[in-house]
This record gives C-alpha cells, structure tokens and sequence, in this order.
C-alpha cells in the first residue's frame, strides 16, 4: 500500500511536470523594502518563510550606526504584501567595514508562528553587466539587461562556490559566503522597474531538516578590487579549514594517476541492448592500445559494462551477452597484466529503477527536494520514438539503506573483480533535502570504502567544491570545472563520457553523436588526460589515426596553474 501511493505521487507529478523551468522576476508591485545606505551601496533584507516574505516594517525600524564601521538595521514588526499586511517577528541586518573595499554582511530573522526557510539581502548601487559564477559551457556567465534576470544557486553545475563575481562597465565585483555549512545559495539579478536599476539579491537558505521559527544567514563578503584568484584561493582555504578537503599535492595515493596519459572508454550495451563490445573484444582492444602506449599510462573506463545502460541500475552485475563473470574476471587479470588500470560505472546517485527500489524497499531512498517531493529521472529519448522513458528516480546518498547497499556493492566487485576504481554517475547530484544530506553520504561512503580499500579509486561525474577532494578523477564535458580552475586544487578530470569514437559516435551516451559537440571542444587538453572511446571494428578501420593519437598522447603533461598552489 505504502508503495503504491508513492508510485501514485509520482505519476501525478509526472503528469503536470511537462517542460516547466523556475521563473525568477521581480515582484510586480512595490514591497516598499526600507533600504538604509552604507558606503555608497543601498542594502534590504527580507525574510521567506513557508507560508510568505516579509521586510522591515517600516515604522518599526530601527537604523543604529555603531561606529563608522558599522551599521545595524533592524525591527519587531514584520511587513508584508507592499504594506497591506503586517505581522510579529524579527529582522536584524548588520553591514561592517572590513578595509580592503571589503565589506562583511549578516542578517537573521525569526516569525513566532510561522517557519523559516531564507534570508536574503538586496543590494542597489551596483551597474550589473553580468555575473560569473563557473565557466561559459557551464553557463555560468550570464549577462544582465533589464528585461532578463539573473538567476544561479550552488551548489550546481553553474555554481560550484558559493561565490559570483559580478562586473560592470569600470570594475568588478564579488560575493562570497563564509558559511562553514553546506547550505544552499541563491545568487541573482533582476532589474527593478520603480528605482529604475539593478537589484542584486543573495539568499541563504536553512537545511531543510533543520527548519524552526528563526533563520541566520552566515557571512557575506561583498567586495571589489581583488583578483579572481585571490578570491577562489581564499574559498579554498575555507574548504580545507572547514570542510577538510585535502588538496591533490598532499594526497598520498594519487602517484600513479599522475602517470595516466589515456582514459579508454569502451563502450558496453546501449539502452536499446546494441553491443558496441563483448569483456573478450575489450581485452583485444586493450593489447592493441599497449603495442604504441605503457600499459602504465592507460586506464580503462567500462560504462555500460552491467548490460544495457541505466537498464539495471544500480543491480550492477557482469552482463552475460558481454561475457559474463568469467567474462569480466579475465578481462581484468588481461588488463592487469599489462599494467592498465580498470574502472567500471556505477550509477551512483543518477538513478535506481522502479523494479529495483520495490524489490529492496527502497521508494523513500530518492533525492527529494525541500518540498519532500521525490526527483524522478525521466529527461531523455534513449530509443528516439519522440517521447521520454522515465527510467526511476534519482538517487539520495545520504539515505542509509542506499548508502549501505551502495557500500556493499562497491566492496563486492572490488573483491570479486578485483577492479581498480568505481565511477559514481552523477555525483554533483544535491537539493535541499528534509530527510538526509546527500553531501554527507557521499562523505560517508567514500570514507568507508577508502578505509577498507586504501589504494582502490573512486571517480564521479561533474561536483562541487565540498565534494571534489573526496574524489580521485572526474570526467566533465568541459573546463576543468571551477572559477580559476579550481578543481584541480583537488582532483583530476579526463574527458566526458560522450567523447566520441573516430567514427563520430558517442557509443552508449544519449547524445549519439558528438563529433562536433562542445563537449569535445569546451575542454582544455592542457588540463584535461587524454580520451578516446573504442568499439569492436573501430581499429580495423580507424587504426592508423587511432595509433597517431596514442603516440602524440605519450608526451602530454599536465600544465600547472596557479590555483593549483599554495
């Protein structure tokens, strides 16, 4: 019963999601936000509840300028509606020079009766032309004009710090959280059609298990005049202090990835069930690769190696067509014997099936979002019939019975198959969940499997800042992900899994084909180890551009570049 009403919540959901994307605009009345001015910028600060959003009442305001330094904003009767309603509370805003054109930031807030879930500051002064927060494939560059908003929130994809740096006609600027939590940041930009100007706007949600009547948003330093990179490494120094991520040159079992001069893709069995190659046809592929390249140099990446892809997931077991455990048994003692290391594909935190998650009682496991709804995977055409297969739903890390089964997989194809790596598909995967964080399970996981499996690797796809140092490589399809290149403070990256084959295809990747996608073109080969996808027949026709590949890749080096030291 319990069952089949989640399923019923789903369908439900299904049925009304269609293409639906968060708008973002201004209110379209005034709020009458009361703003007090501090050093040439104009500051407000509002508070989101469940139920509503309030400001200041402005007849209850309080502005006391503590110093010259400092000036503290605050009321006990909340506005809300432009004025026509009001309502008890609190709201408390302090602005501090810090010198260095920095200023600090911090406001808290609380409702008797209703629950807290944002604080955000509103600042006007600022002439946006654009905020970047990640690079351009990312979209994390966006340009600002009055009739289109800005709109990003870490983490994400287009937000991997909490951090924007946001410029303007003469100079830039930039905005940082100190928060030493992982917690959800809205960045944004709206233009405001009363004052006729740019609005910036900065959120600091609560995490959704801890919501109560108060919220307190940690500090915002808001800042101009400073390089990027100053400010990135200052963000790093803040992951390694309190997140205790490890930077990559201090890691004591990276050695031999800093050997690698090819990550070998080779495809496995496309969601339709097309065989691109059996466990026997990868260890050919793989003698071929070691007559022009040290076995040393080269990592095998098996996606699809469990049968047809997302099919399964996460069962996670030798496909027989492919070869079966024999099959894969010997494809590994092949690979070993030439020094090549061998990674398989997991699907991580992207996606369990129905039929797996009703035979292990696992329907609460999903990632859901503040709301407590669950995320279904249901984006892609995987067989071109113009309409989408809803495969499952996305997976919580966070969630135990998951984490657990996660644990126990991972340990069980690590024993048995004696593989060298896991890749976890879909490791940027994070919302503001009410039940557990899926930071802390990825956290947890990758603790106990590097506590019992110290030279084994663990791989993901994409990230952000708080989880990168957990992870020994990434494959992105750019970059390297990060302002400044900061992900490779911490990690490796190679290239994206639809990476294509000399014939154009990207094998089992939904794309298809990508010979001229930016997947290939927005990585930076300087940064990024060396790829190519391999399928049975590829060498026979492709073998003399393949093997020029191969001997122009025994020379690549990684560059250096600053971020990447102290």
């Amino acid at each position: 019963m319990k069952i089949n009403k989640l399923l019923l919540i789903l369908f439900v959901l299904l049925a009304f999601a269609g293409n639906a994307v968060a708008q973002f605009g201004p209110i379209g009345y005034d709020f009458k936000d009361p703003y007090v001015e501090f050093d040439n910028l104009h500051f407000a600060v509002r508070l989101s509840t469940v139920n509503n959003i309030y400001c200041p009442d402005p007849n209850s305001l309080h502005i006391e300028k503590t110093s010259a330094d400092e000036l503290t904003l605050s009321c006990d009767v909340l506005s809300s509606a432009g004025g026509q309603l009001s309502s008890p509370g609190k709201i408390e805003l302090r602005i501090t020079k810090m010198g260095n054109s920095r200023l600090s930031v911090a406001a808290k807030a609380s409702h008797p009766t209703e629950i807290c879930k944002t604080i955000l500051v509103l600042i006007k002064g600022i002439n946006v032309t654009s905020i970047v927060s990640e690079y351009p494939q990312a979209k994390g560059v966006k340009e600002f004009t009055n009739n289109a908003g800005i709109m990003v929130s870490y983490p994400s994809r287009s937000a991997t710090m909490p951090l924007v740096f946001i410029t303007t006609a003469d100079k830039e600027w930039f905005v940082l959280s100190k928060d030493k939590e992982l917690r959800r940041k809205g960045f944004a930009c709206s233009y405001d059609y009363l004052s006729k100007e740019p609005v910036i706007l900065l959120s600091h949600d609560e995490d959704a298990r801890n919501l109560s009547n108060s919220i307190e948003s940690p500090e915002w330093i808001i800042g101009s005049g400073h390089t990027r990179l100053s400010i990135v490494k200052e963000r790093c120094k803040d992951l390694e202090q309190n997140f205790n991520i490890i930077p990559y040159s201090k890691k004591a079992d990276t050695k031999w990835i800093d050997e690698l001069k090819l990550v070998a893709f080779f495809h496995g069995i496309h969601w339709t069930g097309h065989m691109f190659n059996t466990y026997e046809q990868m260890g050919d592929q793989l003698e071929w690769l070691c007559q022009t390249m040290d076995g040393k140099n080269i990592m095998a990446f098996l996606p699809a190696w469990d049968g047809r892809y997302y099919c399964t997931y996460p069962e996670h077991q030798p496909d027989e067509r492919m070869g079966g455990r024999e099959g894969l048994i010997k494809l590994v003692e092949r690979a070993h014997k030439l020094g090549v290391k061998v990674v398989l594909m997991l699907g991580g935190p992207n996606l369990a099936t129905f039929d797996f998650l009703r035979k292990h009682d696992m329907m609460d496991a999903s990632l859901k979002g503040s709301d407590g709804y669950p995320q279904i995977q249901n984006w892609l055409d995987w067989n071109m019939d113009l309409s989408i297969e809803t495969m499952g739903l996305i997976m919580n890390f966070g969630h135990p019975k998951y984490r657990q089964y996660m644990t126990e997989k991972t340990a069980e194809l690590f024993d048995t198959y004696d593989v060298d790596g896991v890749f976890l598909d879909g490791a940027l995967r994070w919302d503001n969940c009410p039940d557990y964080s899926p930071y802390e399970g990825l956290l947890q996981y990758t603790k106990e499997i590097r506590a019992k499996y110290p030279e084994k690797m663990i791989m993901g796809e994409d990230g952000y800042d708080a989880i990168y140092g957990l992870f020994d490589m990434f494959h992105t399809s750019g970059g390297p992900l990060g302002l400044e290149n900061f992900m490779l403070r911490y990690t490796r990256q190679f290239y994206y899994l639809s990476y294509p084959a000399e014939n154009g295809s990207a094998g089992i990747h939904e794309i298809g084909w990508s010979l001229n996608s930016p997947t290939i073109k927005s990585a930076r080969l300087e940064f990024t180890i060396p790829s190519i996808s391999l399928f049975d027949g590829i060498i026979e026709t492709y073998g003399d551009s393949i093997r020029k590949k191969l001997k122009d890749y025994k020379t690549w080096q990684l560059k250096e570049c600053p971020v990447m030291n102290e």
